[in-house]
């Protein structure tokens, strides 16, 4: 048995076993009960701005594509990229999403591979450099809200960014050249995210009071979701953990991160239709 095979296998073990510990917790009636009160104008909001911020997140990763001299069309590159999310929500064991575009790009345009993979490599950290620097700016807050002490994580997380710079340099050669935007971009992204848990809140209508903690719950489900197949089971796990933190019961809090994971679902679907219409992938024309 291959280790892909192993890990992918691992993954869905513990995304079975947290939904397991999750769903022995909650109350379905109340989670029913939240979605047929919930706003409907709010959940679509929420299910417009996750596009929002996987089409800001498909352009950060044309751009560096184009840094390092493939020069996909975006609309090749958008398709891509929703036929890369169908395969990494609901293709376990098989290819996946970010493999299966280094595959047909190498294919298609005759592009290396390992240059490919670099790129998709380089996005990926980027955009995980850029949620640690925000869960510093907002752990600083919400341990030190009304302290200086505050400003000393503003300065630890722009510290981080010129830090992560400078090895980034020396470790990938080019990438002096679209840090700073891709960075940008990641930090657009997240805050997008964001902004789909508050609509999530608002939906269901409930009355938080500290809105930033909930949104730092969120940035670390982001980062432990690796742990579990499509992030389901982690998120919801992690949300469930938070409940106390985020004052409020176990099923609202689960429910929260279960929305976005359903919300994250529905859109991957968008890959399965170019997948039956086979993606056809067109390149642009740079003047120099």
């Amino acid at each position: 048995m291959s280790n892909k095979i192993v890990k992918t296998l691992a993954k869905i073990g513990v995304s079975i076993l947290l939904l397991y510990l999750v769903f022995t917790k909650i109350d379905f009636n109340q989670v029913i009960k939240l979605y047929e009160t919930s706003n409907p104008f709010y959940l679509v909001l929420a299910i417009l701005l996750f596009v929002a911020s996987q089409f800001i997140s498909s352009l950060r990763l044309n751009y560096i594509f184009h840094q390092n001299q493939f020069h996909l069309s975006q609309v090749s590159n958008l398709k891509l990229y929703f036929v890369g999310m169908f395969y990494n929500f609901f293709i376990p064991g098989g290819v996946g999403g970010d493999a299966y575009k280094v595959y047909i790009l190498s294919k298609q345009f005759g592009w290396k591979p390992k240059q490919l993979t670099k790129c998709v490599f380089v996005d990926r950290l980027i955009g995980l450099l850029a949620i640690f620097s925000l869960l510093i700016l907002m752990g600083g807050y919400l341990l030190f809200p009304n302290s200086l002490l505050f400003l000393v994580s503003i300065v630890i997380a722009l510290a981080s960014f010129f830090i992560a710079k400078l090895i980034m340099v020396r470790v990938f050669k080019n990438s002096n050249t679209y840090y700073n935007y891709s960075f940008g971009y990641s930090l657009v992204i997240q805050l997008l995210q964001v902004s789909v848990i508050v609509c999530i809140i608002k939906a269901f209508q409930l009355k938080v009071v500290g809105i930033i903690s909930y949104c730092f719950v969120f940035l670390v489900s982001s980062v432990l979701s690796v742990v579990s197949f499509a992030g389901f089971g982690a998120r919801e796990y992690i949300f469930l953990k938070a409940s106390t933190f985020l004052n409020t019961q176990e099923t609202i809090a689960t429910s929260i991160g279960l929305s976005f994971n359903i919300i994250t679902a529905l859109i991957s679907l968008i890959g399965l239709a170019f997948i039956i219409n086979k993606v056809r992938l067109t390149t642009v024309s740079i003047n120099k």
